[in-house]
């Protein structure tokens, strides 16, 4: 009878063994999952200011317009880029780019051709109308050709508040930055973008980037 017993008290211990085991598996497996997943996801930064930190710009008319990195408003602190326009918008267009290879002419650039998102932070001050933007491909034996230059979208697409002082993400997706023949997608190097008519204010852009599309 005893010797019944202590089977069944063994047989018992070897089944409360087994289940802890399956839990302690499932659990690690559970609490490794979500950084499995992070991990299969691609974000490329082009600029940020800090560790990308490469950049030129241009703007239009030079005379009432600049633009540059500064270190009074970021999103991720100390660095971000700054427009600053002003104008009537009938005497000349209010626009600017910011170019991540620094001008750099041929195969300067980066490859968005398994990129689903472009995505930035944005940040407005003073007096704007829309603001517009696009992507510009590099390209030799000169830069800024019309086949370099993606469609332009609107933000107020993508973000409805985005006049109100505050920092948002503009997320964008690629597809509908449509993309002419002759865009190199393996070579992207710049960002365009427009106060749509009359303004006096100013742009900031930070953490400029693009995605694969998967949860990050």
């Amino acid at each position: 009878m005893s010797r019944k017993i202590e089977f069944i008290k063994m047989k018992t211990w070897s089944s409360c063994f087994k289940r802890i085991h399956y839990l302690v598996l499932l659990y690690l497996f559970s609490a490794f999952l979500p950084t499995i997943s992070k991990a299969q996801a691609k974000q490329v930064i082009v600029w940020n200011g800090e560790l990308a930190n490469i950049g030129s710009g241009w703007s239009n008319p030079s005379n009432t317009c600049t633009i540059m990195s500064q270190t009074v408003e970021a999103y991720s602190a100390p660095t971000a880029v700054e427009f600053r326009f002003k104008g009537d918008g009938k005497n000349g267009w209010l626009g600017c780019g910011w170019d991540w290879t620094a001008f750099q002419v041929g195969s300067y650039g980066t490859d968005v051709s398994a990129m689903k998102n472009f995505s930035f932070w944005l940040k407005v001050k003073g007096t704007t109308a829309d603001l517009s933007f696009n992507l510009l491909c590099n390209g030799a034996p000169a830069l800024d050709q019309p086949q370099h230059h993606t469609e332009k979208v609107i933000v107020s697409r993508y973000c409805s508040n985005w006049k109100d002082g505050n920092w948002h993400q503009i997320i964008v997706p690629l597809a509908d930055l449509i993309q002419p023949a002759g865009f190199d997608a393996k070579h992207v190097a710049e960002m365009q973008f427009f106060n749509t008519g009359a303004g006096d204010g100013s742009f900031f852009v930070d953490d400029l980037a693009f995605d694969d599309g998967k949860s990050l």
